[in-house]
């Protein structure tokens, strides 16, 4: 099945199957930092990396766009590379792309989020793309949120640059991971008891080293299993997605 990928296509090459196309893929991930053990591109890699999976298996139902490659990561910011974008910001440029996407026939939208910090303006996004425009948009995370991939939940915090993600980072895009590995340091704080409400540091209140758990676990066996099952997950979420008719009053007056 041939995957239709905006980066592999020109326009007249995309608009001959656009009208079999139901569903627009967009990655969302972030430039920060994931510790001494992968880079600061893992979560746009990953989130890049499983879309095109995702077209590969939709076929001309879906088309895979570009990734955002930016995200909103004040808590990195104490480590140097870190770059974050102001919510409102990731806010606007996602309605943008969705906006520039329906008026090709495309109106459902499905966000892969690859980095959590996201994901409360990825529903503000959402929401008034639905109420004002009248596109469907959808947002789900991956990785350690799908599946994993049979490692044991350690506490509430997990995910980042740890067992899980490095492991997820191995399954969908090696190229990021650095083989000398370290365990994370964690900090003693409110935010490694469970709480996330608040705008906090991960260094000083999550991880020194930035990184948590510990990334000598991880194995590419294990990313594979959870690139496997996330990828099934998708699949299923993206078909009925495509299937659903959205009801309700929603939609602006006409």
């Amino acid at each position: 099945m041939s995957a239709l990928i905006i980066e592999n296509l020109t326009w007249p090459e995309l608009d001959k199957k656009i009208k079999n196309v139901k569903l627009a893929l967009v990655p969302v991930g972030s430039c920060e930092q994931h510790g001494a053990n992968s880079t600061f591109y893992t979560d746009a890699g990953r989130a890049d990396a499983i879309s095109k999976l995702l077209a590969e298996r939709l076929g001309d139902l879906a088309v895979s766009y570009p990734p955002v490659n930016y995200g909103v990561s004040l808590h990195h910011m104490d480590f140097p590379g870190t770059v974050t974008l102001r919510p409102e910001t990731l806010i606007n440029l996602l309605e943008d792309i969705a906006i520039s996407i329906s008026q090709h026939g495309i109106n459902k939208i499905l966000f892969l989020e690859g980095h959590g910090g996201n994901d409360h303006a990825i529903a503000c996004a959402a929401t008034t793309l639905k109420q004002q425009y009248g596109i469907e948009a959808y947002w789900t995370g991956f990785g350690s949120r799908t599946s994993t991939g049979g490692l044991p939940i350690p506490g509430p915090v997990y995910g980042h640059a740890d067992e899980f993600e490095i492991s997820s980072t191995l399954g969908l895009c090696p190229q990021y991971v650095r083989e000398d590995r370290v365990a994370g340091i964690m900090q003693d704080s409110p935010y490694t008891g469970g709480f996330n409400g608040g705008a906090w540091s991960w260094k000083y209140d999550a991880s020194l080293n930035g990184a948590v758990g510990d990334a000598r676990k991880a194995t590419t066996e294990i990313g594979e299993r959870m690139r496997n099952e996330a990828l099934d997950y998708l699949e299923k979420l993206a078909r009925t997605i495509i299937a659903y008719e959205a009801k309700g009053r929603y939609y602006p007056a006409k």
